[in-house]
């Protein structure tokens, strides 16, 4: 007999068998069998945390309710090298949906596996489900974009390409890639790819898409729009507009946008000072940016170069060579493109000086159409021994096709002993201008 306390307790008295067994069923019992359901869930934890087939089927058994060990069992039966099937894959990552139908990633993968299959009308479903679920998830638009662009659903995948750049802009060089080989008008991505109200970054990795699949005329068009549109940018996002230009071979057009940076004051102003000057940072005065028309180096084996030598001719730097192995190595370790006029007479001119050069052939200036050495291959005296600051100078005329010439720090290979090169070579104040005359009678041509 229950027995009520004055605090509210009850008491059950537990004389009789009956009211043993009554405890029991009400106590024990569920214990026990919240026991063994806590164990079963461990356990089915346990296995469904490998990725293998056996283990992850343990754990379905254990615990078939739960959605999540369908789902990774999918994925290892789509993606494992040794355990893919499938046709099982689809089989679970679809079971996966039916327990839990509000998890768009488990829609989002069984499209993925639906599409390797050549499935679409599962692909477009998951997908559409994916996008319902997750509606502001970048990857979940880049994947219906990529499924509706391979199944030839071009209206679609342009719609949701400009989804994802509109929720993701970081998408925008694979997406520009894409699109450009798949569209024959490049206005159709202004219009139906570029979200509304583009930021110029987006119109900067157009830029770079389309120089860089060779549709110059489209890229110039974007860099018209994005240069006067007066918006701030870094010089990164031009660059690989720079590049293909130069790939291209379209110096003229690449002088235009060399030009307009300047102006802008993207790029540092490089002229030194001299209008007349074509050589761009001819005194060093900021670090190069290695591409362009400003100074390149190129990684040359016991030849080691510094932009930032403090014992300058004029300024706060200048450029140091240092020849530190003592190998007898043609070399040329640092260069600029320089666009010039056709059939043009310049003067090229500069001040270097050097420290225990060793070979008869040291470092030298050279001029050198890039296109046709044959038209143009003309340098300076060599610089041999300790010398002091002292001017090289160089006439040379551009050839009838010349549009630009490579200016250089060059070191011929010796013939005569002593061949090795060690020792060091500084470099200032380099200037080329042009000449109202010929060329002189006094350039070499090597």
């Amino acid at each position: 007999m229950l027995r009520l306390m004055q605090d509210g307790e009850i008491i059950v008295p537990l004389r009789t068998t009956a009211s043993r067994l009554v405890l029991i069923l009400l106590v024990v019992v569920p214990g026990v069998l919240l026991g063994f359901q806590v164990m079963r869930i461990a356990l089915a934890a346990g296995f469904g945390s490998a990725l293998d087939v056996p283990d992850l089927r343990h754990a379905i058994a254990l615990d078939p309710d739960s959605a999540d060990y369908d789902h990774r069992l999918g994925l290892v039966y789509a993606y494992s090298f040794d355990q893919a099937d499938l046709p099982d894959a689809v089989r679970y990552l679809r079971r996966a949906t039916k327990l839990n139908p509000l998890k768009a990633q488990y829609w989002s993968d069984l499209a993925e596996v639906c599409d390797t299959i050549n499935d679409s009308a599962c692909t477009d479903h998951a997908l559409q489900r994916a996008l319902m679920l997750g509606p502001a998830t970048p990857r979940f638009e880049w994947k219906a974009a990529n499924h509706y662009l391979e199944t030839g659903q071009t209206a679609e995948a342009l719609d949701h390409f400009r989804r994802l750049l509109t929720l993701d802009e970081s998408y925008a060089q694979p997406v520009f890639q894409l699109c450009l080989r798949v569209v024959d008008n490049p206005q159709t991505i202004l219009q139906d790819v570029m979200p509304a109200g583009t930021q110029t970054c987006l119109k900067l990795a157009c830029l770079g898409a389309a120089s860089a699949q060779g549709r110059i005329d489209f890229a110039d068009q974007l860099w018209k729009q994005v240069s006067s549109e007066g918006v701030a940018f870094k010089f990164a996002d031009v660059r690989p507009y720079m590049e293909n230009l130069f790939a291209a071979g379209d110096i003229q057009q690449a002088a235009l946008v060399w030009r307009q940076l300047e102006h802008d004051g993207v790029i540092p102003g490089g002229t030194g000072g001299s209008a007349q000057n074509l050589v761009y940072n001819g005194q060093f005065a900021h670090t190069p940016l290695g591409t362009g028309f400003d100074w390149r180096t190129d990684n040359i084996p016991y030849v080691e170069t510094d932009f930032n030598d403090s014992s300058a001719y004029r300024g706060p730097h200048c450029l140091r060579v240092d020849y530190s192995a003592g190998r007898n190595l043609e070399s040329e370790p640092v260069y600029e493109f320089v666009p010039v006029t056709v059939g043009q007479a310049y003067r090229l001119r500069a001040e270097v000086r050097s420290e225990e050069i060793t070979s008869d052939s040291g470092p030298r200036l050279r001029v050198m159409d890039p296109e046709c050495p044959s038209c143009l291959n003309a340098s300076t005296q060599t610089t041999v021994g300790t010398t002091n600051w002292h001017e090289l100078t160089l006439d040379f005329a551009a050839g009838a096709h010349t549009r630009v010439v490579r200016l250089s720090v060059w070191r011929a290979r010796s013939w005569t002993f002593p061949m090795e090169i060690s020792g060091s070579f500084w470099l200032d104040d380099v200037s080329i201008t042009r000449l109202n005359m010929g060329p002189r009678e006094t350039a070499s041509t090597n």
